[in-house]
């Protein structure tokens, strides 16, 4: 049977071997696809003339199809990046990231007149905080995305202690999810509508569920009250943190 010290040495080495499949997947896959978008662009723009409509319109799926696949290899490097890029965890004020998730989707907000609320008061959270804002940032944008035309978007965002964990829940009044599907959507790439109805390459809640297993939690999606449906999630307390509660529920229970 292998050392500790002998085990940590093949852990490291995997872990380096992993980065480096990373890189080369980054740098050596971009390269032509950067290519392949610039080039089309500068087609379109010098070109574009001597092109009838169907060569236009060819030209367009070209530079659409690069661009798609430009953000998708950018979301499997940020996925397979998730366990090689883990900070030391610290407390966060989970109000605080719901500020910064705000001002991050500024825009996306102001596009669809959506709302962000937070229902009674929001605890603190121990965890690595780049990959506590993508988590927020994932689920709110999931939230804002999937509106029926003509309808304000309208996100809540709450939390309730579930014992050995904090239980997040981001409900929406969107258009809500068959529940067959609640499951397909958390795998990677995995999209439920097309392009012309909801933008996206299917990498946010798989980004998220991602980063809640790391940090020892679990995710899920239920359907809302009044339509929509609410994405929930949990994240374990530190164990000093747990012991307090368990002791004081012990006390007065």
């Amino acid at each position: 049977m292998a050392s500790p010290d002998t085990l940590q040495d093949e852990l490291a080495a995997t872990r380096n071997e992993y980065k480096e499949f990373v890189y080369v997947v980054s740098h050596d896959f971009g390269a032509p696809l950067r290519a392949v978008v610039s080039f089309s662009k500068i087609l379109a723009d010098q070109y574009e003339h001597a092109l009838d409509e169907k060569g236009v319109r060819y030209l367009r799926f070209i530079t659409e199809g690069g661009e798609k696949m430009q953000a998708m290899l950018a979301g499997m490097v940020q996925y397979s990046r998730l366990n090689t890029q883990q900070s030391q965890p610290e407390p966060l004020e989970a109000a605080a990231v719901i500020g910064k998730c705000h001002a991050a989707l500024r825009e996306k907000i102001a596009a669809c007149k959506g709302t962000i609320s937070v229902s009674g008061e929001l605890p603190e959270i121990t965890m690595d905080a780049a990959q506590c804002l993508r988590l927020f940032l994932a689920v709110i944008d999931n939230a804002l995305t999937y509106h029926a035309k003509g309808v304000t978007p309208q996100v809540r965002i709450a939390a309730q202690d579930a014992g050995n964990a904090w239980k997040f829940r981001v409900e929406d009044n969107g258009i809500g999810i068959a529940a067959a599907d609640t499951a397909r959507v958390f795998e990677v790439f995995k999209r439920l509508h097309t392009d012309d109805e909801y933008p996206g390459i299917g990498m946010g809640l798989a980004l998220a569920r991602k980063i809640v297993r790391l940090h020892g939690g679990e995710i899920g999606i239920d359907p809302g009250k009044n339509g929509g449906s609410v994405c929930w999630f949990t994240l374990a307390k530190p164990r000093a943190e747990t012991a307090v509660v368990s002791s004081l529920l012990n006390a007065y229970g």
